[in-house]
């Protein structure tokens, strides 16, 4: 219920009417829009949020830390897009070297594992991952360092990896990244 008063125009106004509240306090009268129900949970909602989260998070990675602000919001703008329409977005693990067996190729991220990322080969045969304690590890099976692998005994997961268990070669892992084409402009809203 709104309590009028008037008296030579509104003296003092109070409670809601059409979607605004009306207070007092020390500093005078004030009106606020009433706060409106926002479903949170649709799935519409959902996906554009997990798409803006997982874009920004992308964008924000140390290795942009060089690039300019403008660079960041085209990155940021482009990754929406693509997570918006399931395309892929993240960075890619790129190994190289004269290996047996033959490990080489391109691995996409593929979700987390003893609170790092770990990567998979496209034909899902090999995998990249942490140990939990002192290193990083390609080998067939995630989690389980046992048989042919390459081992690489720091905290980053790019550089030199040592053949263990039957494998030869040295291994090269160099991080790559999706980056917004050249051309890639802004949309205009």
């Amino acid at each position: 219920m709104t309590l009028v008063r008037t008296g030579q125009g509104v003296t003092d106004i109070r409670g809601s009417l059409g979607g605004v509240y009306f207070t007092r306090d020390k500093f005078g009268l004030h009106c606020s829009a009433k706060p409106r129900r926002v479903d949170q949970g649709t799935p519409a909602q959902q996906k554009q949020r997990a798409a803006f989260i997982k874009a920004r998070t992308f964008c924000r990675n140390e290795l942009f830390a060089d690039k300019p602000k403008n660079w960041l919001n085209r990155c940021t703008s482009y990754n929406i897009y693509r997570a918006l329409n399931d395309l892929y977005i993240g960075f890619l693990t790129i190994v190289t070297g004269e290996l047996d067996p033959n490990s080489t190729g391109t691995y996409e991220l593929a979700g987390t594992h003893k609170n790092k990322d770990y990567y998979k080969r496209e034909d899902s045969v090999f995998f990249i991952w942490w140990n939990g304690y002192d290193s990083w590890l390609i080998t067939k099976i995630l989690g389980v360092p046992v048989g042919v692998l390459w081992q690489r005994l720091a905290p980053d997961i790019s550089g030199i990896y040592i053949p263990k268990g039957g494998a030869s070669g040295i291994a090269t892992v160099t991080l790559s990244s999706t980056e917004p084409p050249v051309d890639y402009q802004i949309p205009k809203l």
